[in-house]
């Protein structure tokens, strides 16, 4: 799946949840939260696999239920400590987990799974780029996974419209109060 599409997948299923048991739609920092927990496992393997070379495969370290747990734990306690919820980072990032474990049980390619249980269960090495995420990203072609993972982020950005664009103003004022200094 391709960022936008974990981000898609996150925003559909955490707003109409957040709805049920709030009565409202999504409020900012937890929709700032998710963001980053739908990317996280990318953002921690992607970088360290292709262009460091430190992991494996860029489906490793953040991508095992395993090792991300601990993660998920441990941000979690630092987002208490600092009054934040920690349960929309924990919900992207388990969201992202699923993303990528979409295609291989649709194809019945369970045996591509076995980087939820790295690095207890090994996998072979898949092809993947050595030149760096963002050349990845510009060598993507307009086809496949990225036009399904571009329609999952259109009709997630159409339902983000529609219930008003939560999180905007809370953004915007988190990056004020920071910007701005405050005259009191």
């Amino acid at each position: 799946m391709w960022p936008w599409g974990h981000l898609a997948l996150a925003y559909l299923l955490y707003s109409p949840l957040y709805r049920l048991r709030y009565r409202a739609p999504p409020t900012w920092p937890g929709l700032g939260l998710l963001v980053v927990g739908s990317q996280a496992p990318d953002l921690i393997d992607k970088p360290l696999a292709w262009t460091l070379n430190v992991l494996p495969t860029g489906r490793s370290l953040g991508h095992s239920v395993l090792l991300g747990t601990a993660i998920v734990a441990v941000v979690v306690v630092v987002l208490r400590r600092l009054d934040l919820p920690g349960w929309p980072f924990a919900f992207g990032y388990y969201t992202h987990l699923l993303g990528d474990s979409i295609r291989p049980v649709l194809d019945g390619r369970f045996h591509d799974l076995a980087f939820l249980l790295w690095p207890v269960v090994s996998q072979a090495p898949p092809a993947e780029p050595k030149t760096g995420i963002l050349r990845y990203l510009l060598d993507a072609r307009l086809e496949g996974s990225v036009v399904v993972d571009l329609g999952l982020a259109g009709v997630a950005l159409a339902l983000w419209l529609l219930e008003g664009a939560p999180g905007v103003r809370g953004l915007w004022n988190a990056v004020r109060g920071r910007l701005v200094p405050t005259t009191e």
